[in-house]
């Protein structure tokens, strides 16, 4: 969680960013948000000055500032930035008072928000910034409640509100009490959780009391000790009418089951029951050759399988008792798996942000349940593994998407890629700290369709920082994966020996030279300040006059900026 002077520090990274020519709304994250007080620009799209002391910029200041309190980490708001603009143009200035501001935010939030806000000087400009800490309660403006999801705000009502008001509170439905004793487990129940805890852990405890005491989920210390609503899920017939998973197997989507598997709790026999069919009749192993070892491969990743339905009974909304997971898995042999969980994302967390997002269940303790027995990723890094091992496998990534109140996660399989399989298990036999890595895979991967990847871009699509971005490359390079495109530079690309091995993986969309020498013009500005007319024409290998006119194209397309003179040899041009 980001102290309040790493917040600051952010968003003073974030202006001299966008002073750098990047487009401010490119900038904003989850942490910083750039801002314009209400009442600078009119409708008809002119910008003007207000007062210092202007309420309307006040009561939508407020409202901005609740939205980043309402998360785990706070956050900060540069006022006096448009963030449809880029580069020091997006500088426009704030003009109210800051001792008033912070005031008045505190009057129009409920409860009262202290916030810290803080003047700062850019290129001759004011700014101000609001440093918002993380609020020990959900706090309200205008009787709204908000919260930021990745660089927006949304309203939270009904469901979705009940979920976050808990959520902040604290509240954990399956670490209550069920009603239900330890001596109403299954024997079903104990032998399954006893199977996973010896895999897991080697051995597993001398009595069942022992493991439902690792498991967490006892209530007392009594001779039959009542059970938490997690406990009770997993080892007991708990509300024996709700079905818990419903997995069908069928030939298309939307046609009757050829088999099916329905029932409610225990979920943990259950779920042993929906893996062992998945596994045996949907998604059979198949012995296949990967480079010099055979290995069991299915169409869809075991891992990945595992993962899907974990995740659902992790995050699942239990409260929705008319609910039920649903598993479908498609195509003869199977080639689809799809499972719906009742409810929708956590507040705060964004389908778009899920690599990025660290795990937040629903049901912690029913999570650390699963956790002890080895059923989930102890890191919450189950999508990362989701998505590293469906790319491994040549097949494309996740699609996880929340939908009507349900989060979907849909994995598309196939006949697996041995060859890029053995690729990425050679990479990892060479460094074996890409072999866990999740960039890595993303970054490989999408090299097949770009000749070019530079941190900023790998950083987008990996939901990264920049810095780990290039981090990852430079381990890329280091065992002759990608190499630079110059000498330097921070553009990557597929290496000569990389693109032997991939085939016709690799497959640019056809590109016009003007890309390619923007491609080489923006490597060469990564490690020198300017570009004139004689350095073009040894770059990129042409004649005076064709170097004068690329260079002005790039231009004019914003891609580089003139400098100097606007004609002869002493015209240059830097990094836009």
């Amino acid at each position: 969680m980001p102290t309040s002077a790493e917040r600051r520090q952010a968003a003073l990274a974030a202006i001299d960013s966008v002073m750098a020519g990047g487009p401010a709304r490119d900038v904003e994250s989850e942490l910083v948000d750039f801002k314009e007080e209400s009442g600078t620009v009119d409708r008809s799209g002119h910008r003007g000055e207000v007062g210092d002391r202007h309420e309307p910029a006040a009561v939508s200041l407020a409202a901005e500032a609740a939205c980043m309190a309402n998360t785990a980490q706070g956050g900060i708001l540069v006022v006096g930035v448009d963030d449809k603009a880029s580069g020091i143009s997006s500088l426009v200035g704030a003009y109210s008072d800051a001792d008033w501001l912070r005031r008045r935010i505190w009057a129009l939030t409920q409860p009262n928000l202290t916030v810290d806000v803080e003047e700062v000087q850019r290129a001759g400009v004011r700014l101000l910034l609001v440093n918002v800490p993380d609020a020990l309660e959900e706090v309200r403006s205008n009787g709204r409640l908000r919260t930021r999801v990745g660089v927006g705000c949304e309203e939270l009502s009904g469901d979705r509100a009940r979920q976050f008001l808990e959520a902040r509170r604290g509240f954990d439905w399956s670490a209550q009490r069920s009603g239900m004793r330890l001596s109403m487990v299954t024997p079903e129940a104990w032998a399954s959780a006893r199977r996973h805890y010896e895999e897991e852990n080697g051995t597993a405890p001398g009595s069942n009391h022992e493991i439902a005491r690792r498991l967490g989920v006892l209530l007392d210390d009594d001779s039959d000790p009542e059970l938490t609503r997690a406990g009770a899920l997993l080892l007991c017939a708990y509300e024996p009418n709700v079905p818990q998973i419903h997995l069908m197997l069928s030939d298309t989507e939307g046609v009757a089951s050829r088999r099916s598997v329905r029932a409610g709790a225990p979920i943990l026999p259950l779920y042993d029951a929906v893996l062992s069919m998945l596994l045996s009749e949907a998604f059979p192993a198949e012995s296949m050759l990967v480079g010099t070892q055979r290995q069991s491969l299915r169409a869809i990743p075991e891992v990945a399988i595992r993962e899907s339905i974990v995740n659902a009974i992790m995050h699942r909304d239990y409260r929705l008792d008319r609910a039920t997971i649903i598993a479908l898995a498609t195509a003869v042999p199977g080639d689809v798996f799809k499972v719906r969980s009742p409810g929708g994302l956590p507040p705060g967390v964004s389908a778009a942000r899920l690599i990025a997002t660290q795990s937040k269940p629903r049901n912690p303790a029913l999570a650390e349940a699963m956790r002890v027995l080895g059923l989930a990723e102890k890191e919450g890094v189950g999508i990362d593994t989701m998505y590293r091992l469906m790319l491994r496998d040549g097949h494309p990534e996740p699609e996880i998407v929340e939908q009507d109140g349900e989060v979907v996660v849909r994995l598309s399989g196939g006949v697996p890629d041995v060859l890029l399989r053995e690729f990425f298990d050679d990479l990892a036999a060479r460094e074996p700290r890409l072999r866990d890595e999740v960039r890595a895979t993303i970054a490989i991967t999408r090299l097949f369709s770009v000749p070019i990847l530079r941190p900023e871009l790998l950083a987008e699509v990996a939901q990264s920082s920049v810095g780990d971005a290039t981090y990852t490359l430079d381990r890329l390079a280091e065992v002759g994966a990608v190499g630079r495109l110059l000498d330097g530079s921070r553009s990557y690309r597929l290496t000569r020996e990389a693109r032997d091995v991939l085939g016709d993986r690799v497959r640019y969309a056809r590109r016009s030279a003007i890309d390619r020498h923007a491609e080489l013009v923006d490597a060469y500005l990564d490690t020198h300040v300017d570009i004139g007319r004689e350095e073009a024409v040894k770059l990129l290998g042409i004649g005076e006059t064709r170097a004068s006119q690329i260079l002005g194209e790039l231009a004019q397309d914003h891609r580089i900026a003139r400098i100097g003179p606007r004609r002869g040899r002493l015209v240059r041009y830097r990094k836009a």
